[in-house]
């Protein structure tokens, strides 16, 4: 049939033409007549949409789905007494939206143009006292026609009966009218046409003729083949107002191969590439740019699907990319995003939508062929927070911080976005605009995430050597920090006149507890990994050494002796909640397990050093140890959670051999070192890799020194760390955790 014609010719053809409803799978084209509406605030206009399939032939009993792109301008009054296919569109405000119009895999848009003014009211009854003509003001190319429509009000503004109308033009050689209200521009100038009724009322508006630029609504369109759409024409300098396109002289391709196009502007798209729609009217001729792309096979979204949240004043990106079947992205895909309620989220043609007002609206992504995606958008009011506040670095590891939406109690709502990273010493740290941290050099910076409406959060990010060790190099016993990729570069982390023993770095490398003696008796401190800002945390008349923290950094084991022999004891990280473990004979050096559940130590209340393992509370006691009286073990540390490594002393007469072991609860034991040196003290790092040991040989003036060695587990040449003299004793090595990227 043919797809020209007023409204109610194709409202006609719905009635009477109505292909079988199994035909609606089978929607091959679109038509949505108008294919632009501007209305006042306030006004209605009917729209009417109807389906076609591959022959021509119109579909009924069609489904039609229809949204709008900003609901705060325009809604959509669906009657369901009305036909299928036909509705309202009511202004709301004034400003632009779209209207979307789906029908099977076809889907069309009508752009809203919505002005100031006063509503146009529904047809009524009873006696009308005033008379208006809509459109309140016309503009017409020479040659162009629109119908014009007479008003009928009552003193209260309600609608009323119509009435017979005698239209008259006053300037007709501008703009001339017939009989049924229809106003054709004549000539340049300006014109006006009066509206009267046998009863007396009157009305009057000004018709303004005048060439003016007009174009297309899209600077391009795009389509896959098959597809179907309607070119929009306006007169963007009077208010994007649309052309008929059945009044415009010609329309053609430049490829019919690649795109064709109908008498009143629908394009259908045939093979890929690209052409152009060449059309004429007016005296003036436009070129509207139409590239054809594969068939989408796929389309990838972000956020998934679901619950986002979206803080108020904040924004969320929204991102959808088509791809081919041979994986290929097709950038060119259209793509319309549609929000519910936008007093709720803005949103933008390109995706990103923005918190307005505390609730809860719905998002939808219509992509042609493919279902629609949902979101549900809850706006939030917010704040931001970074998943870890304080990390500490060695100059090859790499992390990232990651930001999160908070609410007001800082609790995560959903991954942030659209943040600028920054750092206040680059020299020491950068960060990305994705959060990722490289170390530069050993110090200290403070990393910031902020929102583009100025919500920040920060993170104190420490880089320091991997390996801490006491050294007396400089008389004391302090600590020092190196990387076992450059171990004769040492980095001083304390300074004191007391020593330092038994350091270990917090789980997330940015602190170090020890203990030192520098107030008469040894005692926990914990100090930044760089050196700065040293704190007590116990203090008490005993001695407490060998600090463990516990893996999510909240509490320390450490040993005691305040009961008279050494036992375990454990507090919170501040010093606070102090309670014992153990008693009995004496029970020291602890190591809390990976998961956080078990401690593993060494205990003589069998007569010699034996492993033993117990729970966080100091229930459960057990020993773990394979080995006979001659034999000592200790100095525990854990590999993974079934897995610990100790230090095995053989006893034969007066000989004596020291080896690591590692040793598998419940399993076998493997020797890690030769037995052919003094081991005194180790430490394993965190990914098992590398041993360093404390080593003891004859010193100067027949004393005893004390070497640290790094040695790779699984074969390779240990590695001496330098010394500054034959005086220096390097004691007590400690590694920082293995930090999650």
């Amino acid at each position: 049939m043919a797809r020209t014609g007023s409204t109610l010719g194709l409202l006609a053809a719905v009635f009477w033409m109505g292909a079988p409803a199994g035909l609606a799978a089978q929607v091959a084209d679109l038509q949505v007549i108008p294919a632009s509406v501007s209305l006042a605030v306030g006004e209605r206009q009917e729209v009417l949409a109807v389906a076609y399939n591959s022959r021509g032939d119109v579909v009924s009993r069609i489904t039609f789905r229809w949204a709008v792109t900003d609901s705060a301008i325009a809604r959509v009054e669906i009657d369901r007494s009305a036909p299928p296919g036909v509705v309202n569109v009511v202004g709301l405000a004034p400003g632009f939206a779209q209207v979307t119009i789906q029908a099977g895999n076809q889907w069309r848009t009508v752009g809203v143009q919505v002005q100031g003014g006063v509503a146009r009211a529904a047809p009524g009854s009873g006696a009308a006292t005033i008379l208006r003509i809509e459109p309140a003001q016309v503009y017409l190319f020479p040659l162009e026609g629109l119908p014009l429509r007479a008003v009928f009000l009552k003193d209260d503004g309600s609608s009323a009966a119509p009435q017979p109308v005698t239209w008259r033009s006053f300037r007709a050689e501008i703009a001339d009218i017939d009989r049924t209200g229809k106003v054709v521009g004549i000539a340049a100038g300006v014109g006006a046409i009066e509206a009267t009724t046998p009863g007396g009322l009157s009305a009057r508006v000004q018709v303004q003729v005048a060439l003016a630029p007009w174009g297309f609504l899209l600077p391009r369109m795009s389509l896959s083949p098959l597809e179907s759409d309607t070119i929009l024409v306006v007169v963007a300098s009077q208010g994007n107002r649309p052309v008929d396109p059945r009044q415009l002289d010609t329309w053609r391709s430049t490829n019919p191969d690649v795109v064709t196009v109908s008498p009143v502007g629908v394009i259908t798209a045939m093979s890929a590439g690209l052409s152009e729609i060449v059309v004429s009217g007016f005296g003036q001729e436009s070129r509207l740019a139409v590239s054809v792309h594969k068939p989408v096979a796929f389309v990838d979204i972000k956020p998934r699907q679901g619950e986002v949240v979206v803080p108020l004043g904040g924004s969320v990106t929204f991102e959808a990319t088509a791809y081919a079947a041979d994986s290929s992205a097709l950038p060119d895909v259209a793509r319309v995003w549609v929000i519910q309620d936008t007093t709720i989220a803005g949103l933008t043609p390109t995706g990103t939508a923005t918190g307005r007002k505390i609730g809860t609206t719905t998002q939808r992504l219509l992509v042609r062929g493919f279902p629609d995606a949902t979101w549900t958008i809850k706006v939030v009011s917010t704040g931001l927070v970074l998943d870890r506040t304080r990390l500490g670095l060695g100059l090859k590891d790499r992390a990232t911080l990651r930001a999160s939406f908070a609410d007001r109690l800082g609790n995560p709502l959903a991954p942030a976005s659209q943040l600028t990273w920054s750092s206040s010493d680059p020299g020491v740290v950068m960060v990305d605009p994705d959060g990722h941290l490289t170390p530069v050099t050993f110090g200290r910076a403070t990393v910031t995430a902020a929102t583009p409406w100025g919500v920040a959060d920060t993170a104190t990010v420490i880089v320091q050597g991997e390996i801490i060790v006491t050294s007396t190099r400089e008389g004391s016993a302090d600590l020092y920090a190196f990387e076992r990729a450059d171990p004769g570069r040492f980095v001083r982390i304390t300074e004191d006149a007391g020593d330092e023993l038994g350091p270990a770095y917090s789980p997330d490398g940015s602190l170090v507890a020890y203990a030192t003696n520098r107030d008469g008796n040894f005692e926990i401190y914990v100090v930044d990994a760089d050196g700065t800002n040293r704190r007590r945390i116990t203090g008490t008349v005993a001695n407490e050494t060998e600090p463990a923290w516990t893996p999510d950094g909240n509490r320390i084991v450490y040993q005691s002796d305040a009961s008279g022999t050494a036992q375990l004891w454990i507090m919170q990280a501040d010093g606070s909640g102090q309670r014992s473990l153990t008693d009995g004979q004496a029970n020291m050096e602890p190591a809390v397990s990976p998961d956080g559940t078990r401690i593993a130590f060494s205990s003589i209340r069998d007569g010699n050093y034996e492993i033993y393992i117990m729970n966080l509370d100091g229930s459960n006691q057990r020993n773990v140890s394979q080995s006979g009286p001659s034999t000592h073990e200790r100095v525990p540390a854990w590999l993974d959670d079934d897995t610990i490594v100790l230090l095995r002393e053989e006893r034969s007469g007066r000989t004596a051999t020291w080896v690591v072991v590692r040793q598998r609860l419940g399993g076998e034991a493997r020797v890690l070192t030769e037995p052919t040196v003094v081991i005194s003290d180790f430490a394993l790092s965190g990914d098992g890799t590398l041993l360093a040991a404390a080593i003891e040989a004859p010193g100067p003036s027949g004393g005893t020194s004390r070497r640290l060695f790094l040695i790779p587990i699984g074969g390779g040449q240990p590695t001496e760390v330098p010394r500054k003299n034959d005086f220096e004793q390097l004691v007590r090595p400690s590694f920082r955790p293995t930090l999650r990227p």
